[in-house]
C-alpha cells in the first residue's frame, strides 16, 4: 500500500466510505460556475450562478444578454467585469468552434478563456463523468504538508503523483477529502492539528 492509499484509508475512517459522491450537473452549467467561482467563497459562486441560470442556460442565451445585465447578474461573485469577459469568450469559442458543445477534452477546455487546469478537470469530472483530480490551493497544501510530494512542486506534479497513486474510481474521494482536510483542518494560517483526522501521517504536524 502506497502512502496515498495510506492517506485514502485514513480519510474513509474518518469521513466514511459513502462521503464525497459526485452530484452530476450540465457541463456548461459546470464550467460557468466553475468560472464564477474563482476567487470567491463557494456560496458568492453560487448565487452569482443561480441569478444567471434562472434567466439563460445556454451559451446563445449568455450571449444574448446585455453584457451590462450580465454583469450585474453575476456581481455577487466578485471579479465581475473579468469574469464577464471570459464567459462571453467561452460562450462564442464554443458556438463557434465546438457547435454549441461545451468541450469534453481536457485540452479542449483549456483553449477557453477563463478555464485552467482546475476548472477543465471540474469540468471533466462533474460534466462528464471523467475521473480526475482538480488541484486547488487546499489540495496543494495539504499534500505537502503530509510530504506526499515535494515542497516545490507544482500543480501538475500534484494531479500526477494522486492519480497514479489510485484506482480512478478513488479520484472522486480523494479530491473532494483532501479539499475537506484543507478548509477544515490544515488551514494556512492556523492548522488545527490535533483535531485533523491524518495527523497521524503529517510530517508538519504542529506548525
Amino acid at each position: 500500500m502506497n502512502r496515498v492509499e495510506i492517506v485514502l484509508k485514513n480519510l474513509k475512517v474518518h469521513y466514511g466510505e459513502d462521503a464525497f459522491k459526485v452530484s452530476f450537473e450540465d457541463p456548461f452549467r459546470a464550467l460557468i460556475g466553475c468560472i464564477l467561482s474563482q476567487r470567491t467563497r463557494d456560496e458568492n459562486a453560487l448565487k452569482a450562478a443561480n441569478a444567471l441560470f434562472s434567466i439563460v442556460s445556454t451559451p446563445q442565451g449568455i450571449l444574448d444578454l446585455d453584457p451590462i445585465v450580465l454583469k450585474l447578474l453575476i456581481r455577487p461573485s466578485g471579479y465581475y467585469n473579468q469574469k464577464a469577459k471570459n464567459i462571453i469568450g467561452a460562450c462564442k469559442a464554443i458556438l463557434e468552434r465546438f457547435g454549441g458543445v461545451t468541450p469534453r477534452t481536457r485540452v479542449e477546455l483549456m483553449t477557453l478563456p477563463g478555464v485552467g487546469p482546475k476548472t477543465a478537470d471540474i469540468v471533466l469530472s462533474y460534466g462528464y463523468d471523467e475521473p480526475a483530480i482538480a488541484v486547488d490551493t487546499h489540495i496543494n497544501r495539504v499534500t505537502k504538508r503530509l510530504g506526499l510530494v515535494n515542497e516545490k512542486a507544482g500543480p501538475t506534479n500534484v494531479k500526477s503523483v494522486l492519480e497514479n497513486s489510485l484506482l480512478r474510481e478513488e479520484y472522486n474521494y480523494i479530491d473532494g477529502a483532501i479539499l475537506s482536510v484543507g478548509k477544515d483542518y490544515c488551514k494556512l494560517g492556523k492548522p488545527r492539528c490535533r483535531e485533523c483526522p491524518l495527523n497521524n501521517l503529517c510530517e508538519k504536524r504542529g506548525i
